[in-house]
């Protein structure tokens, strides 16, 4: 037996050996590379950060033209595995120290590794010490069975024995007791519970901190609510986003961030009446904000309120005076302004300028023949209608050639207008966008006489 554990002590100790071997290979290696990978770095590190140089680049021998050195400092990293790239001498650096921190981790790791397996070497060779100590001197452990153990008489317990035993208990006992319960701290913690009880603190304190916990609990819903909210918009789902931003409204009334952000979904959705008073709570909260007067302003213009939109813009102008683009939306405001209050009142004056006119009854008579001359003005004939409601025919010239008149035909006499008189046109006039724009009179359709060029052409062809 003592001849197999030697064997089995001896087995094991040349294990052990081997795998010390392997890790202190592995360690040779780790450092190895991380010597490798400092001799790389400090090449690197004398190489210029600049991928690109700007230089003079000689053309013959009496002319120098700008160019530029690209790639210069470029190398190529290997990233990993079968995984390289081209990057610039401090990327490469950054790499490197990479690289480096993952290889010292490593032989951290390896070291700790040989420290223990040379620890388990040196335990492994006290005990075959000990071993050997003992069969030299032919100690023998002691080999009983349970069995053989309970054969002995076992003695009976004394009463010194019984009262050291209980006294020792009772020791722990009190020893228990005192650390659970002392009487003098709780004593005065009541005395100070109870003056802080008369002096009212207590109370105060508790709401305090109740309100804070409240106040904090609701800032950060509504912070969440505003994120939800901000990332529902930039997916353009402003009808959610909306939503998002009242509920965060109800949790945090006086945020003006949250009115503005609203209103702006509310613009996209076409919104405008409720997206200016969004503006206007926004900017009532927080005046200089620049962009409440912006949102403001951006729902006024879809409102065509162009002068309160231009004040608007130029409001926010003063607070940002380094944005151009508020002097060109204020001053484009102000032109459509002018643009429709000049509209409005050119079709104010037509109105009343505009003579009243009694109808004139329409006599049965023979139809003369189709002239190839453009309608009569309004001025010479009162029957055709206004020249602002006949369109011109064509854009091209028009040659007269005289036409044989036939036999007129009996036509009945038209149906007299239940209008006495040409209505007007609703609207005359500049829209929003700066074009001039006229309807059609309401009543009845007034007859045009349209000529084709291809209709005169031939006719004249006939008559030739």
């Amino acid at each position: 037996m003592a001849a197999l554990g030697m064997m089995a002590e001896a087995a094991n100790a040349r294990m052990l050996q081997e795998r010390v071997e392997i890790v202190r290979e592995q360690l040779t290696r780790l450092q190895d590379q991380e010597n490798r990978l400092d001799a790389v770095a400090a090449t690197l590190a004398e190489l210029p950060a600049k991928l690109s140089h700007q230089v003079m680049v000689p053309l013959g021998k009496r002319a120098m033209a700008p160019g530029k050195i690209v790639r210069s400092n470029e190398v190529l990293a290997h990233l990993g595995d079968e995984y390289f790239a081209w990057r610039s001498t401090p990327q490469a650096l950054e790499l490197l120290e990479r690289k480096k921190k993952a290889l010292q981790k490593q032989i951290e790791t390896q070291e700790e590794t040989l420290r223990g397996l040379n620890a388990k070497k040196t335990d492994v060779g006290g005990v075959a010490q000990l071993q050997k100590m003992y069969e030299d001197a032919n100690i023998r452990e002691i080999q009983e069975t349970e069995a053989e153990s309970e054969r002995g008489p076992i003695p009976r317990a004394t009463d010194a024995d019984i009262k050291e035993y209980f006294e020792v208990e009772e020791e722990e006992r009190v020893k228990q007791e005192q650390a659970a319960w002392n009487w003098d701290d709780m004593m005065k913690r009541m005395e100070d519970l109870e003056a802080r009880e008369a002096a009212g603190e207590n109370v105060e304190e508790e709401d305090r901190a109740k309100k804070e916990e409240e106040e904090d609990s609701a800032e950060a819903q509504a912070a969440a609510l505003k994120a939800k909210g901000n990332d529902a918009f930039a997916r353009r789902r402003f009808q959610a986003a909306a939503q998002y931003y009242s509920q965060a409204i109800e949790l945090d009334p006086t945020s003006h961030i949250l009115y503005g952000n609203r209103a702006a979904a509310y613009h996209r959705l076409k919104k405008y009446k409720l997206a200016l008073e969004d503006s206007d709570v926004a900017v009532s909260l927080h005046e200089p904000w620049v962009k409440g007067h912006y949102r403001r302003a951006c729902a006024l213009a879809a409102l065509e309120q162009f002068e309160e939109a231009g004040e608007a813009y130029e409001r926010a102008m003063e607070l940002s005076p380094t944005d151009e683009k508020l002097g060109e939306k204020a001053k484009q405001m102000r032109e459509k302004a002018k643009a429709k209050a000049s509209g409005s009142e050119i079709a104010a004056q037509e109105l009343e300028s505009k003579p009243r006119q009694a109808p004139v009854p329409s006599t049965a008579g023979p139809v003369a023949s189709p002239s190839l001359k453009p309608p009569v003005p309004a001025s010479l004939s009162s029957s055709v209608a206004p020249a602002s409601s006949a369109p011109t025919a064509f854009s091209g010239s028009i040659v007269e050639h005289e036409i044989a008149e036939k036999e007129p035909t009996p036509v009945s006499a038209p149906v007299d207008s239940p209008f006495s008189e040409p209505r007007p046109s609703r609207f005359q006039g500049t829209n929003y966008t700066g074009q001039t724009v006229t309807l059609e009179p309401v009543g009845e359709a007034q007859p045009v006489k349209r000529v084709s060029r291809f209709k005169a052409a031939r006719a004249t062809r006939g008559e030739n």
